[in-house]
């Protein structure tokens, strides 16, 4: 049986995490300047990851991540038992999306909009996936984007797929009639306190 990490390698692996959350705030803060592809103040944290995807089921198939940042998402599906090879991660970002690539060379990596990869004529527009999972700030975007952004998201989705979507807002980041104008409803998954900002987590699915 494997022995437990000494004191000294429990330091060692510590530091490496501090390390690596420190260059990815840094690399985050760098980016502040494109309100379009960034939406907060810090990169989102491991408790909000965690209760993100807790609603998918490697089980179901391949899962969608959009608006992938600096990878905590991923990391988070992947620690949820999502095999590399049924995950894509699509991120708008080149410097994100380069260092999506080096830290998760097994995961598929899309460089792009997730409206423009995703829709008809991407490089996305013939895959289907289970769920997914977004990391997108869509209160900073048009309400016409935000539905485009759906409807893109939606259209490669199963029909009891889910898109798993986080907000700072008080409320699903559309509102009830432009989710129904989709045939779609949001659910609350959860409220993240331990998270900078605070944010919620809604299921976004089909109207049944």
């Amino acid at each position: 049986m494997d022995s437990e990490p000494s004191v000294v390698e429990r330091i060692r692996q510590s530091r490496r995490r501090i390390q690596s959350e420190s260059e990815d705030a840094l690399r985050f803060l760098g980016r502040l300047r494109n309100a379009r592809m960034v939406g907060a103040v810090a990169p989102s944290g491991p408790a909000l990851a965690r209760r993100i995807v807790s609603g998918i089921d490697p089980a179901r198939g391949a899962v969608l991540e959009v608006g992938a940042g600096t990878g905590v998402f991923t990391a988070a599906l992947l620690a949820r038992g999502v095999e590399p090879g049924a995950l894509t991660a699509v991120e708008a970002d080149p410097v994100f999306a380069a260092l999506l690539r080096a830290r998760f060379p097994e995961v598929e990596i899309v460089e792009g909009r997730a409206e423009d990869v995703l829709g008809e004529g991407g490089p996305l527009a013939d895959r289907r996936y289970a769920d997914a999972v977004s990391g997108l700030p869509l209160l900073n975007f048009p309400p016409a984007l935000r539905r485009r952004i759906l409807e893109a998201i939606f259209a490669r989705l199963a029909e009891d797929g889910a898109l798993y979507q986080f907000t700072y807002g008080p409320r699903a980041p559309l509102g009830r009639g432009s989710l129904a104008a989709l045939g779609l409803v949001a659910e609350p998954a959860g409220r993240v306190w331990r998270n900078l900002p605070p944010a919620s987590v809604y299921r976004i699915r089909r109207a049944t």
